[in-house]
Formats: C-alpha cells, structure tokens, sequence
C-alpha cells in the first residue's frame, strides 16, 4: 500500500495525470463540437473516472507541497502558488456536489417564485413509489435511466434505450389510443408549413391564431368530435380550398363545418390543413428535419412477459409533460426535463426593457424592472437587473440572461452557489499574490533562472552588418484600371468624411464603412489604383462599368473553375444569364438549407460569393450607405432615395433625390456642384443628428487611422529587423569579431520605435471604438503581437537574440492579423461583452500567448544551434543554448503564471455576467489544457527521465499547439459560446500541414545530431 501511495504521489504520475486531464479534455472538446454538449459531459466531465483523476491531482499536489517543503520561508511565495489550486478544487467540488443552477421565466405584470433547475431529470412514478434520477440524454448516451417498480406483486422495469433529438410526434393507428388531428399550419411570415398533432384538451397558441381540440376555452379555429366524425367552428370567416382543383369557397364565422382531409382552410394569410383524423390513436417519435424544441426518450417497459416502448416527449431545461401508461389498476407516470424548484421568495416582473444600437437589431443593452418580495423577511424592494448588475437574496444570485422574443418577458439564470463562488475566488485571490510574490522572491526558481542567466551571460560578437533603408507603403496600385472614369480628389475626400450608421449601427466616417466594403468584396484594400472610398464613390457613379470589372472575389478552386473566374475573381454580370436569372441561386438555396457544420468548403464559399454580390448591389443603389439621421435616435438612418415622410418637403425631397443630383454632377465632371451636394449632406446631418455625431476630433482621427493603417505598415518592419538582427547574431556564432555597440543599439532603437508606434496604434483604436482593442479577432491578434514585443523588450535588454525573435515574432502576428480570413472592423460589443473584468481577463490572457510564442521560437532556435553544433564550435554555441533555454524558460513561467491567471479571471467575468464561473465551454476548455500542458513542460525538470535541455526546448515547440488550438482553432473550428472573435476559416490552410512538416524534420534532425554531439563528447571524455 505504501508502495502504491508513493507512486501515485510521485513527480512522474503527476506528469501522467497532466497528459491524462489535458488529452480527456481535449477529446471532449471534439465530441462536444460533433455530437453535442450533453454527450460530452455525459462521457468525460460528469464521469466518475474523471472526478478521480482532479482528486489524484489533488492528493498529488498535497503530498509534494509536504515532500518539497513549499511552505518553509524561502518558498513560501511557491507554497502559496500551489495552495491556491487546492483551494480552486475545494471550491469547484462545493459547487459540483452541493450548489445548483436554475432558469426563473416571469412576463411582465407577473410574479415568479419557482425555477426550474438546468440539470436534466428523468421521473418515473407509480402510486407511492417514484424514482427521479439526474440524466444527460443524447443520441449517443441514450441509456441514462433504469428502475423497476412493483406492480401488483410482478416487478416491472423501466429503462431508457434510445433518445432523439428534434423529434416530433407521429401519431399512429391504435385501439387503445385516444382521437389526434394530424394537421399542417403555416403564418403570414414563416418559409413552409410546421406539422402538429392535437389530441384532445391541446392547444396551439400561435400570435393571431390559435386552435384547440375539445378545449373549455373558445379559440379561433376549435375542434371537436360528434358521432365518431371532426368538425369545427371558426371565429373568423375562412376559405376552404380544394386541393385537386383549387375551387374556393367562403365559410362563414360560426358554423359547424365537417373538416375534410387535405382540404386547405385559411383566413388572413394563415393557413392549415388536415392531413387525417385518427379516432383513436397513441403517438410515437421520429427524427424531425427542422429545429423542433423537443427531444424524445424511447423508455423500455417490460414485466418479464410483455414489453413496450413508449416515447416521453421533453427538452433540456423545460417544465416537462408527464406521460401516463397504464399498468394494472393504476397509470406509470413519465416524464423528462427541468426539475421545479420553489423559492423562499418571489421575483414580479414591472418592465423589461431592451436598447438596440441605433438602426440595428443587435441588442445594445436589455434590464428587468423587478421587485423582490419576500414576506418573511419583509422585504418589498424595486430591483432593476442587467447584464453585469445581478439580484443577491438569500444566497440566490439572478442574472439577467435573454428574454421573450416578443420582449414582454424576462429570462433570468439563477445561481445558488455562494461558498463554493467565495471559495474559488479565494483561490483566485491567492493565485494571484503568489505569482506576484514568486516572481519578485530571491529564493524562487524564477530569480534563480534570472540570477543564472546573469551569471553565465557571454558577450555577444559578430560581424557588422549592413543595413540599407527599406521603404514599405501601402499605397494603392497607380493607374486606374481601363474604362473607369476618374473622380476629382476633392470629392472623394468630402465623400469620405460624412458620417454613415454602418451595417451593425455604428456612427462612423464614410471612409471606414468603404474599406469595410471593398475588403468584404474583394480582400483588398482599393481596386485599379482607387482608394476604398473612391472604389465605392465610382461603383454608385458607374454601376454598369463596374458590374463588367472582376472584383468580386472566389476564394474556393472549384468554385472558381465552375464560375469561369481568372485570378481568383469574377465579374458581377458573368453571374446572371441573358434573362437576368441568377445562376448561383439554386446552389446559394442548397448551400444555406444545410446545417452550418454539414456546409463543405464550396457551401461556405457559394454563400460568401453571393453576400458580395449582394453588397456589391447595395453599393451599386446607394442603399448600404445610411446618410441622414432620423428624429429618433434609436431608428435606422435614411439611405439616398428613401421617402423620408417625418421630413419637411424641402428635406424629404432632399434625402429622396439630393444623391441623384451628386452622382449625376460627378458624371458630367462638374466637381464643384458634387462638392456642394456633399457639403449639404454633411449640413443635415449636423442638423438632425448633432446629439448623436460623435465628434469631429474623433471623425478625423478615424480617417487618419484609416489612412495611415499602422499595424499593416510597421510589419514589414518588424520582420525586417527582426531577420537582419537574427542573421546577424547567428553569423556572430562563428565569427570572432566585435559587434559594434552602435549597431545593437541602432537595432533596438528601430524596433523599440515599431514598438512606440504599435502601442500608439492600439490606443488611437481604443479611443476611435470606445472599448478596449482586443474584442474580435483583429483586435486580439494585433494585441497579443503587442504583448509578444513587450516580452522582448522586457526579456531582451541585455541579449538582442530575444529581442530579434520577438521582433520577428511580431511581424508574423500582424500579418496573420491582415489575412484575408480576417476582418479589421470597427464593431459594438454586445451586451455581455461590456465588463471590465472581461477587459482584465482579455489583456492578461492574450499577453500570456506573446510569452508562450517567445518560448516556442526560442525552443526553434535552440533546435536550429543544435543542428549547427559541431565540436569546433560547441563550447560557444552551448552557451548560447544555455542562454536562450533560460529564457526560455523563464518567459514560459512568465506566460504560464499570465495564462492561468487570465483563465480564472474569466470564470469571475462569467459568474459575474451569467452566474457560472465554469461551464466547460471548449474555449474555456482548451484555455484550461494549455495550463495543464505548460504546467508539465515547466515541471519536467523534476522528472529525471524528462529533464534536459533537448527536451524542454522540444516541449516548448510542440506546447504552443495548444496555444494556437486556444486561440484559432476554438473560434473558428469548434462550437462555443465565444462566437465575437469574428472570422471565417474553411478548412485547413495548406501552410499549416507544411509548417508542421518542417518543424518535425527540424526537431528530428536536431535529435540526430544532438545525440551524435553527446556520443562524440563522451568518446573525446573517455580518451582523456
């Protein structure tokens, strides 16, 4: 027994225990993004198996904090590190074992006291015997129930064998059913007609219609059985309609009218129609092809001599129906989904609002007026929740989470978990001091890694290097392209600066809704030497000219050879044949009925060629761009031509016809009558929106930023300057000469300048938005090529390798940033988004990644000196090795305490805004792996058969793929609640597998010849 205690205590099956966390979790988040979120909790996070292994970890941890003496004075500061994660644990078990969540629905005018919880509950009842188990049902974990129960002596089981989601309900022929209408309905603004099945005492409640059969209460449509047939009576006059030879006649309100199969009755632009009637009738489930809010469990009940499948209809989070079956003298009661749960308190609803930005659907912001009523306490109190403003009483914590979609109801998570939140955050609070403490304490392992690299520091020679000035611009091609006429700069300019209530509602300079277009268009940022704001001004000017240009862009090989396009872009007109038909319409029709994770590669681009083809229309009309203000702030914009009724006739005529007047000024060359009509579109809008317009000062800086485009400008720099110093100092290894202090310094000032302009960028970004600049993927990848530079400058004062890494580093970021699978917008956060601690979380996660990549290609580098290694210059490359594995890892310490730190501050940014700190989101799931696997790599020095300089450097390399599966491939492969970081990637870029297969040949020729040197070594040791 002590054998087998001191080997799961130990070092090694700690390691085996990170690997084991990090691969479940891993393979969870893959069945989660294919099969759902029921089957991966119901296979990996809610499985006994994987309770053991956090508690091995913990009883791991526990017994090295005693067997390391973490909690002597000198490592104090280490001890409290690791502390934390037991407290974090002690809090996640309180609030996976004891605490619950819940849902609290509540109309306004009405009052809430019960919610129902968001576990998934199975119930089976029979006179005064009941089983109610906690499930998670999916249709690969079907079998989540089974009970057996006495019935008259005789044991009877009940179990569940099959489980389907989007099931619907079929009835069937049965004697001992009871009578069901199978009908069709379909409403004035719906696509087809949705199935249902009525038996009696049902009712379908849809705005403006509403039937029922046999019901006490009078519908508009209401059925009911005389003499073994279906009639019904109808409030509103219908039309009955003959399917076969479409003859109409006139019902009038009140009658009883003998319902007929497959005739079609309708009134008001609804309609329905009777598919059969069955007399009697039970019901049995089938996989529906639409979204149809209800699941079916298929439960198994056998006596040993007769058996039944009877499906129970439910749906995860939902009051359920109870089923009844009729066994011996009494009914079996079934039923599936959220269990009710009362509440010492009730919630009553005054108002629920809801703010969208202005001329968008997307929710601004929305709040409940609520008053809290507790008449034990006392208590009647006005409340208004919001997102981030949460109600607490009595342990019971509301979030406000979505609403009606008629906005006249509120929906509110609930949490009741308040020791096991204070705990966790316990754990959080002394993670944090402990990073802190240990990075600033002498006798940590970090400062030993500082103090040694200060030791063992060799001067850095070389050879000069030449450096020529370089120009880079992101000036446009000169020329314009043939048959385009010109346009005076002075009018695109003026066109440029109006204001326009962009696509997503946002008050922004014409010259960035421009770029935005002719980027979605064609992935460029001008076309045939035209800027974007030109580009856009010329296609309203010239439509029937540029319909004729290729400027939309295929990016799909196949697509581009069955479209004919050349380079990748096709013409406007080349997508409609001589009739005008669009040619892609029925394949557009096809791409969007699919799913969006059954869409190929082709589907996403069919839909993607005709989004710009739409807005490539939209240009052509003028109707993208949103010029003159309304009265009410919250209303969309007018575009040129629209009747704009709330006007004077001066103004109304004005919106209606003053871009007609602009367009044919600026075909007729007359410059200045153009720059007139503008001039006069910008006084409109001064005079109808000034409350609204945010300012000249910031409209001028957008353009300028716009213009200038720093991030896309100083990259080239930054990879320049980066290879030449590489370069540089990896001739240096073999040359004897002096580098020139000056140089080093030249090299550092040029890139500590890239630097200067890189964080000026990010602040000019932040004031122009409004919210800090890492809340898309844009925004995120320009910050973390930020926070990589700071590494190395922070890391790389005294050696220029970091620095030129980092630098090198940098450039790769930004120019991924500008990718074309990348959009550099400008957009509104949603709701959820407008917290500070997601602003925290954000910042310190994404610069924890600038520290990893750091390692990573420090781990490169090493692996490169390893390969040039030879035994005439080996005592001078090691200590090269010796230096960057130091660093190396001391900036993985340094991303690994950022990383964890970041990760947990997200799980406070969660509870706070929805009441759960952890819900095993894939985004936050891999956010998780990458600590377990960086906290190996860190920890493998204390495993002898892992440590080594080789191995820690090749564990660098291959621990940023976790990194880089966070950070893409959770956004843009996987399913997830982090759906802001905008970004389309289909497939799989072919220089990824390409990279790969250079790194692994590198990594393998590296551990040829690192093996060879250590054999050659101890050879020349063994002659000596």
């Amino acid at each position: 027994m002590k054998k087998f205690y001191s080997f799961i205590t130990s070092m090694p099956f700690a390691a085996f225990i990170f690997l084991g966390l990090a691969f479940s979790m891993a393979v969870a988040t893959f069945i989660e993004s294919s099969y759902g979120t029921p089957t991966a909790r119901a296979l990996v996070y809610n499985t006994h198996w994987f309770e053991i292994l956090w508690g091995l970890f913990a009883l791991n941890l526990i017994n090295n904090l005693i067997r390391y003496r973490l909690f002597t004075n000198r490592r104090f500061t280490l001890g409290l590190f690791h502390v934390s994660f037991l407290v974090m644990i002690l809090g996640g078990a309180i609030t996976r074992f004891i605490s619950f969540e819940g849902v609290m629905h509540i109309r306004e005018g009405e009052s809430a006291d019960s919610i129902l919880s968001t576990k998934d509950y199975f119930y089976a009842g029979f006179e005064d015997q009941e089983e109610v188990s906690h499930v998670r049902f999916s249709e690969v974990t079907p079998k989540q129930f089974s009970t057996k129960i006495d019935v008259n002596g005789k044991t009877v089981k009940v179990k569940a064998v099959g489980f389907i989601e989007n099931a619907e309900k079929k009835a069937i022929a049965s004697d001992s059913g009871e009578p069901v209408i199978d009908f069709v309905f379909s409403a004035p603004n719906t696509q087809g007609m949705q199935s249902f099945s009525l038996k009696k005492g049902d009712v379908l409640d849809y705005p403006g219609f509403t039937a029922g059969f046999e019901v006490d209460e009078e519908k508009v449509i209401n059925f009911f059985m005389q003499d073994g047939a279906l009639f019904m009576t109808s409030f509103a006059q219908l039309e009955e309609t003959t399917m076969a030879s479409q003859e109409t006649i006139d019902l009038s309100p009140g009658d009883t009218i003998p319902v007929k199969p497959m005739f079609l009755y309708g009134f008001d632009n609804y309609r329905f129609l009777i598919r059969k009637f069955l007399p009697s009738a039970t019901f049995t489930a089938v996989k529906s092809q639409v979204e149809t809010g209800e699941d079916a469990v298929i439960v198994q009940i056998s006596d040993g001599v007769r058996q039944q499948n009877v499906p129970v209809f439910g749906h995860s989070g939902q009051r359920p129906d109870t089923v009844r079956v009729p066994l011996g003298n009494s009914s079996l009661k079934l039923a599936y989904g959220a269990l009710p749960m009362e509440v010492p308190f009730s919630i009553y609803l005054k108002d629920f609002q809801l703010e969208h930005y202005p001329g968008s659907n997307s929710p601004s912001s929305f709040a409940s007026e609520v008053v809290l009523v507790d008449q034990e306490k006392g208590i009647n109190e006005d409340i208004r929740i919001f997102m981030n403003n949460t109600l607490n009483h009595r342990g019971y914590k509301f979030f406000q989470s979505s609403y009606d979609r008629d906005e006249q109801g509120t929906i509110l998570s609930v949490n009741y978990d308040f020791w096991g939140t204070w705990i966790s955050y316990l754990g959080y609070f002394l993670l944090i001091v402990g990073v802190i403490m240990s990075l600033v304490n002498p006798n940590s392992y970090f400062q030993y890694l500082a103090k040694k690299l200060k030791a063992s520091s060799v001067k850095v020679i070389g050879i000069l290097a030449l450096l020529g000035s370089v120009a880079f611009s992101a000036s446009a091609q000169s020329g314009v392209g043939a048959g385009i006429p010109s346009i005076d700069k002075e009018v695109v300019t003026e066109f440029s600066e109006l204001w326009v209530q962009g696509v997503d509602g946002r008050i922004e300079p014409v010259s960035t809704l421009s770029g935005e277009i002719v980027r979605k268009i064609s992935r460029k940022s001008g076309l045939y030497g035209l800027s974007a704001d030109g580009v856009v001004l010329s296609m309203m000017a010239y439509p029937e000219i540029w319909q004729s240009m290729p400027i939309v862009k295929v990016a799909d090989k196949s697509l581009e050879a069955a479209l004919g396009a050349q380079n990748k872009f096709i013409t406007v007109e080349s997508l409609f044949d001589a009739n005008g038909n669009y040619k892609i319409a029925d394949a557009v029709q096809a791409a969007y009925a699919k799913a969006p994770g059954m869409r190929n590669r082709m589907d996403k681009e069919y839909i993607n060629v005709d989004e710009r083809v739409n807005i490539c229309f939209m240009v052509f009309q003028g109707s993208i761009f949103h010029l003159f203000p309304r009265e009410r702030v919250e209303d969309t914009w007018y575009a040129p031509g629209s009747t704009a009724s709330e006007y004077t006739d001066g103004d109304s005529i004005f919106i209606q016809s003053g871009f007609q007047l602009l367009l044919q000024s600026i075909t007729e060359n007359k410059s200045a009558d153009a720059v007139q009509v503008l001039q006069a579109v910008d006084n409109f809008q001064v005079k109808y929106g000034a409350d609204l317009l945010p300012g000249e000062k910031k409209k001028n800086v957008e353009i300028l930023f716009n213009k200038v485009n720093p991030f896309k400008r100083i990259f080239p720099f930054y990879l320049l300057f980066g290879f030449l110093l590489l370069t540089v100092l990896f001739i240096n290894i073999f040359r004897q000469k002096q580098l020139p202090s000056f140089l080093r310094k030249s090299f550092f000032g040029f890139i500590l300048l890239l630097f200067l302009v890189h964080t000026v960028g990010l602040a000019v970004r932040w004031y122009i938005s409004g919210h800090a600049p890492w809340s898309n993927g844009y925004e995120s990848v320009v910050y973390v090529a930020w926070a990589t530079m700071l590494a190395g400058i922070i890391f790389g004062r005294k050696y220029p390798m970091v620095i030129g890494t980092a630098a090198f580093l940098s450039g790769i970021a930004l120019f991924v940033a500008h990718l074309s699978w990348m959009n550099p917008e400008v957009t509104p956060l949603v709701p959820v988004l407008k917290s500070y601690w997601l602003a925290i979380h954000v910042a310190i996660i994404t610069a924890s990644y600038g520290f990893l990549g750091l390692s990573m290609i420090l781990g490169v580098l090493v692996m490169i000196l390893i390969v040039l290694r030879r035994n005439t210059n080996g005592i001078k490359v090691n200590g090269f090795i010796g230096q960057l594995t130091t660093i190396n890892e001391m900036s993985a310490t340094v991303g690994l305490y950022f990383l964890t730190i970041g990760t947990f501050l997200g799980g406070v940014w969660a509870n706070e805004s929805w009441g759960r700190y952890w819900g095993w989101d894939p985004k936050e799931t891999w956010a998780l792996i990458t600590v377990v696997i960086y906290s190996f790599i860190v920890h493998m020095r204390l495993i002898p058969s892992l440590k080594g300089v080789f191995n820690y450097n090749f564990a660098s390399i291959i621990g940023f793929a976790s990194v880089l599966m966070t950070y893409f491939g959770v956004n843009y492969y996987l399913s997830g609640l982090h759906s802001y970081g905008k970004g389309v990637a289909d497939g799989v870029d072919p220089a990824v597998p390409a990279s790969i297969l250079v790194l692994a040949g590198l990594v393998i020729w590296a551990y040829v010849k690192d093996n060879k040197y250590e054999k050659e070594q101890a050879e020349d040791e063994a002659v000596e």
